[in-house]
């Protein structure tokens, strides 16, 4: 299995015609193909590191956790029953890790932070911020305040707020699997979502104001 010590840039390729889909190199893996594995864990070690970084707010922590996810993942391929996609599969075991992580840094009295400076599919591979050159000095200050301000707003949610918010605005996982991920119904993440923007809203509401 390919050692997760650097981040590649990589084709987030699965479902793209004539590429491989995710189904089809664990069947590949299945019947003897060890190149098939790390063929998965290329394509997907990115969005990996990326969710936890965005739990864990610590670099070398997020690579940390998808070394592992990756590790457990490979020896539970073969049990892996398929009622979800890969990716969510992957997520499940990468959120149950940060979760382990964040409750075992809680009891040392560090208190993990959020990141947002990685978007979506941004091809980011370190937490870092890079000024817009066509942004006046004012400008800019204020847009690094207010990612601030959503960090810090970000880690004084409850848990369960914060990794349902990540999910949805930040992974852009459908309601579906989220449900899948979390084990709980559709109705119950719309619910929880709800709160959560609203509880959100409220310690940036000085911020949206102006």
């Amino acid at each position: 299995m390919s050692k997760l010590t650097e981040v590649q840039k990589v084709n987030l390729d699965d479902g793209v015609p004539g590429v491989e889909c995710d189904s089809e190199l664990i069947d590949r893996y299945l019947a003897g193909k060890e190149e098939a594995f790390n063929r998965l864990v290329l394509r997907h070690q990115r969005r990996a590191v990326n969710v936890a970084y965005r739990f864990l707010g610590n670099y070398e922590d997020a690579c940390d956790v998808a070394q592992e996810a990756f590790v457990r993942v490979y020896k539970s391929l073969r049990r892996f029953k398929r009622d979800c996609s890969f990716k969510t599969w992957l997520y499940k075991v990468v959120l149950n890790l940060c979760r382990n992580k964040y409750r075992w840094k809680m009891r040392r009295g560090e208190f993990g932070k959020i990141s947002i400076d990685c978007h979506g599919n941004d091809d980011c591979q370190q937490p870092m911020q890079i000024p817009d050159d066509t942004l006046s000095v004012a400008t800019e200050m204020r847009r690094k305040e207010i990612q601030s301000r959503i960090r810090e707003s970000l880690a004084r949610l409850p848990r369960n707020y914060r990794e349902i918010l990540v999910l949805r605005h930040m992974e852009d996982l459908s309601y579906s699997d989220m449900s899948k991920l979390l084990g709980c119904a559709e109705g119950t993440i719309k619910s929880r979502l709800h709160r959560a923007r609203a509880e959100i809203r409220k310690l940036l509401a000085d911020v949206v104001e102006s």
